[in-house]
């Protein structure tokens, strides 16, 4: 039986970060989308349906908290494992992550984290 490739959605206003994260996913095997913010993320998850969101948090439009919190309280869309990925280094930003159930990776990029943060995710999804 062939495995689904899973999809993984790559979410930050830093196109050095959403291409760099993309290039890493995808010499991992995984299929990768990006948004360049929040409301191009929500449109991307809507038309995409991803098996992973990689999602920072200060974005113009709508930030990282407001599309989590969108997602989370939509039926259709809460199942969705999130990894946030910000420079803010805040024990608040943590704390919140770790009250909706998400993990947290803060910036500059951890490659061996942040993969298995995202081999944990797709485990636990």
């Amino acid at each position: 039986m062939k495995t689904k490739v899973k999809k993984v959605l790559v979410v930050d206003d830093d196109p050095v970060v959403t291409r760099l994260v993309g290039e890493l996913l995808k010499v991992q095997g995984f299929t990768v989308e990006t948004a360049k913010d929040g409301i191009d993320a929500m449109i991307m998850v809507k038309k995409e349906k991803p098996d992973l969101i990689v999602l920072d948090i200060m974005m113009p439009e709508l930030n990282g908290y407001e599309v989590l919190r969108a997602l989370k309280f939509s039926d259709e869309y809460k199942s969705i494992p999130v990894i946030l990925l910000t420079a803010r280094g805040q024990e608040l930003d943590k704390r919140i992550g770790q009250m909706m159930g998400i993990d947290y990776l803060q910036k500059p990029l951890n490659r061996e984290i942040l993969l298995e943060k995202i081999q944990k995710a797709m485990r636990v999804s």
